[in-house]
């Protein structure tokens, strides 16, 4: 005769071993989404600073040449800036990449473990 009685700890168990590897996607996904987000504010303000410096600059200064020294140096020190941020950037990605890349291995592992275990 079998057995009818019902474990809702075991099925809950088995639900969210299931969806374990899902749940951690999800949180890195947004960790990934926050880092980005954060980056471009950070570039926006970078903006926002060069543009009000040029705009101080064409306002505060008296002659052509004054002006065109100074927008040359405003636009080197932009330019240092937007490098930095593409170096960023590239550590963004980067670390998003091999966080995907761990957390694919361990879903791989994971599903191959119950795998051999049904075997």
């Amino acid at each position: 005769m079998t057995n009818l009685n019902f474990d809702p700890t075991q099925a809950f168990d088995a639900y969210r071993n299931a969806l374990a590897p899902t749940l951690h996607a999800q949180q890195e996904g947004l960790k990934s989404i926050e880092s980005f987000g954060r980056y471009q504010y950070a570039i926006a303000g970078d903006y926002f600073e060069w543009s009000l410096a040029q705009a101080k600059a064409s306002l505060s200064s008296s002659s052509p040449s004054e002006l065109a020294a100074t927008q040359t140096a405003l636009a080197t020190q932009f330019g240092e800036k937007i490098k930095a941020r593409v170096q960023e950037f590239v550590n963004l990605t980067t670390s998003a990449q091999s966080s995907f890349n761990a957390l694919l291995g361990e879903a791989t592992a994971k599903v191959a473990e119950s795998i051999k275990k049904t075997a």
